[in-house]
């Protein structure tokens, strides 16, 4: 018999020694280093025990066990048995049922004649262990039953127990958050009446934490019953809607001397009434007689199913030239948090509003009246640490749609100027978008942000081409000045925050772009670069930016430069 003693010391703390006695012969295995350093209660003390007993039956020493535990205010004495060391297993499937071997793909073959291995017998338990909990049976256990030992060998059988079976009897939601039922059953995963799934209940704090409009106030907690499972939730409510106003400030590239001031004002609902649904009403004056308007409907969890309605109207005039109507008409399949896939039809018409001077025309003019009905699918996946102003986090979307565009003859032009062109084709359409926060330092974040569209079609007419610049995609240019078939812009934007949701930021954003049309093509490397700030106040956030830009290799104008005033107001 031999003894280990560990021991510590600090000052003004009583310690806890543990002594670990080896009853029998066999070589010892030591702690880890640094392992033992400190035992500052009984329970850590007991702890350092257990993990060298685990040491010595992954090392193949089957028959270690703790005999006994001493233990006072000052000392806990451990008493181990540790035995002889088992190469080879022969493992039988005692009572496993053919249902949970071929689940966990268990073949006794595999366990025959084989070197032991503990993690594997363990590996095996917990694939057991946790296909049960994840299936009604949360208190399935796993052991070992006739158990014979030879001169290097172990026979044993397995037997498992799944005990009694759960299923979920309620979920209890606590706090002011006004969320439907409904909703949070499908957000979570989790409804009444279903088998218990552990997996699931594991994620509940991790979907709840990224809910934009509510608050987990402590984490969720499961009562069981002799049957049942009760699960709670704490959530208050949290501000999510906003109300969004920009102020642009532009050189009049037309009138030397003065400048232009366009707009934008922007409402967001989220779970208004409580049913995680999503209204967003956005309109634009991009410049004089230019207007733009979006609204954005959502309705997720329809009839408590994972599908939702997503409803998109898009109506844009550009001055006297020409009226643009969209409707974007989908069914999405939600998965956590903002994350969804979606099949959508997209009815798209732009007609022409004044045909003044077209009777003498000898080419076809840059718009068209033009329709096309367009079937698609988008996905959108976004994970951010904090949604309002991330430090670090990712969001990707792309949608890609086909179908047929027709070109309607206009009665001011001349008939024989369309027969060049096709008035029915196939049009095909592509969205990527993609941004990316990456931590750099304590208080510093790059953002990287990239907008791609591609327009595919042999007859395009400015009228249907993307619409891009400005705040949003490229800083340094009017709003939606620029037009294109196919775009690809990268932002690379540093910040640094002094507050949560308050920062001083440079940045540098570029483009490639082609403008692709009936009559010409067009390309050019756009770029431009500034500062800004946004600054959080309690009526809101307060966002300005100063940007410099070039097109066509011209020279850097300052007084060309943009600037961009942002409030944000959440409630």
């Amino acid at each position: 018999m031999f003894a280990l003693l560990f021991s510590t010391e600090l000052a003004a703390q009583r310690n806890v020694h543990l002594k670990i006695v080896i009853t029998d012969s066999a070589q010892a295995i030591s702690l880890k280093k640094g392992q033992a350093k400190l035992f500052s209660s009984k329970e850590e003390a007991i702890g350092a025990a257990q993990n060298l007993l685990l040491s010595y039956l992954k090392a193949g020493y089957l028959a270690a066990s703790i005999d006994s535990l001493i233990v006072d205010s000052l000392h806990v004495r451990a008493l181990f048995h540790v035995g002889d060391i088992y190469q080879n297993i022969r493992l039988r499937k005692g009572n496993l049922d053919k249902y949970l071997m071929n689940e966990v793909g268990f073949r006794e073959k595999s366990y025959r004649d084989k070197t032991f291995r503990y993690e594997e017998i363990l590996k095996l338990s917990e694939k057991l262990i946790g296909y049960c909990e994840n299936n009604g049976y949360p208190f399935a256990s796993f052991a070992l039953d006739s158990v014979a030992i030879g001169d290097d060998r172990v026979e044993a059988a397995i037997h498992f127990e799944k005990h009694h079976k759960i299923t979920v009897d309620s979920i209890v939601m606590k706090g002011n958050g006004k969320i439907s039922r409904g909703y949070i059953y499908n957000y979570i995963g989790i409804k009444p009446g279903r088998l218990y799934d552990e997996s699931q209940v594991e994620r509940i704090d991790s979907r709840l934490r990224e809910l934009a409009f509510g608050n987990e106030v402590k984490p969720s907690e499961v009562l069981f019953t002799e049957d049942k499972a009760r699960v709670y939730i704490y959530l208050d409510k949290k501000k999510a809607s906003r109300f969004y106003g920009v102020l642009g400030v532009l050189p009049n590239n037309r009138t030397t001397g003065k400048v232009l001031i366009n707009g934008e004002l922007k409402l967001s609902l989220l779970n208004a009434f409580g049913h995680g649904e999503f209204i967003d009403l956005d309109w634009r004056s991009i410049s004089k007689g230019t207007q733009d308007l979006k609204i954005n409907l959502a309705y997720p969890y329809l009839f408590g199913t994972p599908f939702g309605i997503n409803y998109k109207f898009i109506l844009f005039k550009k001055d006297t030239s020409y009226l643009t109507v969209e409707h974007n008409v989908g069914v999405q399949y939600f998965f956590s948090g903002q994350n969804y896939v979606k099949a959508f039809a997209d009815i798209y018409s732009s007609r022409l509003l004044s045909s003044t001077g077209f009777e003498t025309m000898t080419v076809l003019p840059d718009f068209a009246d033009v329709r096309a009905n367009l079937f698609g699918a988008e996905i959108n996946i976004e994970k951010y640490n904090y949604k309002p102003n991330p430090t670090r986090g990712h969001a990707i979307y792309f949608s890609a749609a086909a179908g047929v565009k027709k070109i309607s003859r206009n009665d001011a032009i001349q008939a024989a100027l369309y027969d060049s062109i096709a008035l029915k084709s196939t049009q095909v359409k592509m969205v990527f978008n993609g941004s990316v926060y990456v931590p750099m330092f304590k208080k510093t974040t790059l953002l990287m942000n990239s907008d791609n569209g591609y327009l595919i079609n042999h007859s395009l007419f400015d009228n249907e081409l993307f619409r891009f610049g400005g705040l949003r995609s490229l800083r340094g240019f009017d709003e939606e000045s620029l037009r294109a078939s196919y775009f690809s812009t990268l932002l690379v934007e540093l910040r640094y925050l002094f507050e949560r949701n308050s920062f001083f930021a440079v940045f540098f954003n570029g483009a490639y772009y082609e403008k692709r049309t009936q009559k010409s093509f067009v390309h050019d490397t756009p770029y431009g670069f500034g500062a800004g700030a946004a600054f959080d106040t309690k009526i809101g956030m307060f966002s300005i930016y100063y940007a410099l830009g070039s097109e066509f290799s011209q020279a850097i104008s300052f007084k060309q430069g943009k600037i961009h005033f942002g409030f944000t107001n959440t409630f």
